[in-house]
């Protein structure tokens, strides 16, 4: 079934080919050598794979760790890590070889359980995707692990993860690091990636030891229903710390908690306040913190305190998370060295409890598309009719380079009208008097072209007005992790110095656009905020879900840009558009190739 080869590179290629004269189904290709090590290493493993798929196998590796399956049924060890964690039912994915020795030594540290195990390399066949298909599937898996360093197909995975998510949760330590065809266009920050691993139904972490903290927690114990966390100690100053924790991860201690019962308290008295707690409707969860006594006080030995943590945390159907800062934890309780690590990883599972139980949205019908149209439009590069065969209409503009010509069309359109500095990043700059508004003669439309060629060059934008609004900025972007996504947030200088932007990978679900509108800082500006009138939400998230359509389906559409865009009480207006057009990257969409 399965051949697992380990020789120098140069003989891979005739191992590989005998693998399959002898019938092998799948091949795990150890060794190092290939692309890792440039152009010469990654035609060589080009060569590999060929030679595989042409005898109908499929492949894992090169340059991986090997895979491991801990059924009873299979029992298969075929990696070079010294010794395996106990089965278990967590499904385990490390695209590194080498770290992934180190990753199973720590998942057997702390007595996490596997499932299966597969390090994938330089992923010249199998990649995560493929895994999360088979763990979609596999009974024996309820959780998912995750240690990427880059993505192969970001679309595919985004789409995978959100679907699989729902009923297995997955966990993702990757670099949030983000890759743009092109450069002058930002992308979503570390905040904007967590938020998009999150739409995609992902819990990612930031560190090995958080990827574990959670790993752990989902393993052994149950959703919780709730935010409220009920917490007991024998530490004032721990209690304390674990209260501040929590506020500061936007979780709420239930009323009548923290519950305190001093150093002096022996195993029976803390369980009988862990069972209290455990009993108590107005808790969702424990936190539970255990520091040893201090010399001369008495108390139970810390045997005693494990079992009635367990008896507790075992037994009940709410999750218990523990700081036990002495002696050994009860096996099968998630414990931590410190209690702001067992609040954070409580705080993980609970927002992705959060996330999982709202419904999912649905991706609305649209009218006045045309795919085609924007594809002929795209091919020629004119972005107001790209926009427009999706339905977003652009308020025209035209260039003018002296006062006759800028008089001229200011005429065309009709008073009164709008001048602003043509140079992209200035059009919007009020604060540097690149922008005239309200011009309502010739005379207004002549001054203000002098003024502003004098500052800005002698080419300038004739525009006419439209009702004023809350000035906001629709932008995508080709993410190297999610493929195309979708920012929002509010227009200004201000707003773009603090990155308050909020993304969503495309396509956008009704829920998906209600989100971005809702989530950057300034958002209460929508509102009504300050006496003014909110918005018509409703166009707003409809450009979004046009935007976000127009995107998933023209992928060379690599960078799109709206600013500003002024949402009023009634309608909105698009007042300039950037597209940068660029070759379309492959975007696979196909369901699993056979394990």
């Amino acid at each position: 079934d399965l051949a697992v080869i380990a020789v120098p590179a140069k003989a891979v290629p005739d191992a590989v080919a005998d693998a399959g004269a002898a019938g092998a189904h799948g091949v795990v290709v150890i060794s190092a050598g290939f692309a890792e090590t440039g152009e010469r290493g990654a035609a060589e493993q080009e060569r590999v794979l060929r030679i595989a798929r042409a005898a109908g196998m499929r492949l894992v590796g090169p340059n991986c760790l090997g895979i491991a399956n801990t059924d009873p049924r299979i029992r298969l060890n075929a990696t070079l890590a010294p010794r395996l964690p106990d089965a278990g039912r967590v499904g385990f994915f490390s695209q590194s070889g080498a770290f992934g020795v180190a990753l199973l030594a720590e998942a057997d540290r702390r007595g996490l359980g596997l499932s299966s195990f597969v390090s994938a390399g330089n992923r010249a066949d199998v990649s995560a995707n493929d895994l999360l298909q088979y763990w979609q599937d596999d009974p024996a898996t309820d959780v998912i692990l995750l240690y990427l360093e880059s993505f192969g197909n970001p679309r595919k995975f985004a789409r995978l993860a959100r679907r699989i998510g729902r009923t297995k949760p997955i966990v993702a330590l990757a670099s949030p690091a983000r890759t743009d065809a092109t450069r002058d266009v930002a992308g979503p920050d570390a905040a904007g990636i967590t938020a998009l691993f999150a739409q995609s139904g992902v819990i990612r972490v930031d560190t090995v030891a958080e990827l574990f903290d959670v790993g752990v927690l989902l393993a052994s114990q149950p959703l919780p229903a709730g935010d409220r966390i009920g917490i007991v100690g024998n530490s004032s100053a721990l209690v304390g710390l674990a209260t501040t924790a929590c506020a500061a991860r936007g979780l709420v201690v239930a009323p009548g908690y923290p519950r305190d019962v001093g150093p002096q308290a022996g195993a029976s008295e803390f369980g009988e306040a862990l069972a209290a707690t455990a009993d108590d409707d107005n808790v969702d969860a424990l936190v539970v913190v255990y520091a040893p006594p201090l010399p001369g006080q008495p108390a139970d030995d810390e045997d005693a305190f494990a079992s009635v943590l367990a008896s507790v945390a075992l037994a009940g159907e709410k999750p218990t998370v523990a700081a036990f800062l002495a002696g050994r934890p009860p096996a099968g309780v998630p414990a931590y060295p410190s209690v702001e690590e067992a609040v954070r990883a409580l705080a993980r599972r609970g927002g992705h409890r959060q996330q999982q139980r709202q419904p999912p949205g649905t991706i609305p019908a649209l009218s006045n598309i045309d795919p085609q149209a924007a594809r002929i439009s795209a091919a020629e590069a004119t972005p107001e009719r790209l926009l427009a065969a999706y339905g977003i209409d652009v308020v025209p503009a035209v260039l003018a380079d002296s006062a006759e010509a800028a008089v001229a069309r200011a005429r065309e359109f009709g008073y009164p009208v709008a001048l602003k500095a043509a140079v992209e990043g200035l059009r919007h700059r009020f604060d540097l008097g690149a922008v005239r508004l309200n011009l309502g003669s010739d005379e207004a439309v002549a001054r203000a072209y002098a003024e502003i060629a004098t500052a800005f060059g002698r080419t300038v934008l004739v525009q006419p007005m439209v009702e004023p609004g809350v000035a906001c900025v629709v932008e995508s972007v080709e993410d190297s992790t999610f493929g195309p996504v979708v920012g929002f947030g509010l227009g200004g200088v201000a707003m773009e110095l603090l990155g308050d932007r909020a993304w969503r990978a495309a396509p956008l679900t009704d829920r998906d656009a209600a989100e971005l509108i809702d989530e950057p800082r300034a958002a209460p500006l929508l509102r009504g905020y300050g006496g003014a009138a909110p918005v018509d939400r409703d166009a707003l998230a409809e450009l979004l879900v046009r935007v976000g359509r127009l995107v998933d389906e023209h992928p060379e559409v690599r960078a799109l840009r709206l600013n500003p865009v002024l949402v009023r009480p009634s309608g909105l207006s698009v007042l300039h558009a950037t597209v940068h057009i660029g070759e379309p990257g492959p975007r696979p969409d196909t369901g699993p190739r056979r394990l």
